[in-house]
């Protein structure tokens, strides 16, 4: 299902981090071209290799960005919630999607197509600013991911994941995040992530409930990454 946003959802762009910075002209002209688009949980966004329909942003729900190698085996890339963006680097280039998207939770996404985001672009110069400064936040995250998966063991990888996703209360939902899950994002297999928790267990720096894992020495945690 997608509809195009009318000029009453300035306010919801405004609170979207991507526009923040924009003023109420601005404002006006990209809600008048923003689409929506509502996804069911495990529905494909967009396929790796396709041509890019444009820019992503998240507005509820949760999404995954991942790419599979020829043997069919998923590497996730990044996890996209409320007010994150994907998909500059096509936006920018002209290429192919360099990835692909997936809503893991029922998701409402804005899309601003190539065409119409470069007649922003050229019309609002600020647009490029932004999209330059996501693009380093992206390059950044990637090298992190690169020094991850090159230099620490499973287990320091598993430490940087659940230091990153844990909530406030130091907890996170084994229902939402399964191994199998887990071990997409940290580039290995199910087995080498059991692995890693029961040497995390048994150094008592976090614990598992039926539904919950629990943080419970973020410092020992740091130590390993």
């Amino acid at each position: 299902m997608s509809v195009l946003i009318d000029a009453s959802a300035k306010s919801l762009l405004q609170a979207v981090p991507y526009f923040r910075a924009l003023d109420e002209d601005v404002l006006e002209a990209v809600a008048q071209v923003v689409v929506e688009r509502r996804y069911a949980a495990g529905e494909l966004i967009f396929l790796e290799g396709e041509p890019s329909a444009g820019l992503h942003l998240v507005v509820q729900g949760l999404c995954k960005v991942y790419r599979l190698s020829l043997g069919g085996r998923e590497q996730v890339l990044a996890t996209l919630g409320p007010g994150d963006s994907c998909n500059e680097v096509p936006v920018v280039d002209g290429d192919p999607n360099p990835a692909s998207l997936v809503a893991v939770e029922d998701s409402t996404l804005w899309i601003i197509s190539n065409e119409t985001l470069a007649h922003l672009r050229q019309q609002y110069p600020i647009l490029n600013e932004i999209i330059i400064v996501s693009l380093a936040v992206r390059c950044r995250q990637l090298v992190q991911r690169v020094y991850d998966l090159s230099f620490l063991p499973v287990t320091g990888r598993l430490a940087a994941f659940l230091l990153k996703q844990a909530d406030e209360r130091d907890e996170l939902s084994r229902r939402r995040w399964t191994q199998d899950e887990i071990a997409a994002h940290l580039g290995t297999v199910r087995e080498m992530v059991s692995r890693a928790f029961r040497e995390l267990q048994e150094a008592e720096l976090i614990a598992i409930e039926r539904h919950r894992i629990e943080v419970l020495d973020r410092e020992g945690l740091e130590e390993l990454t």
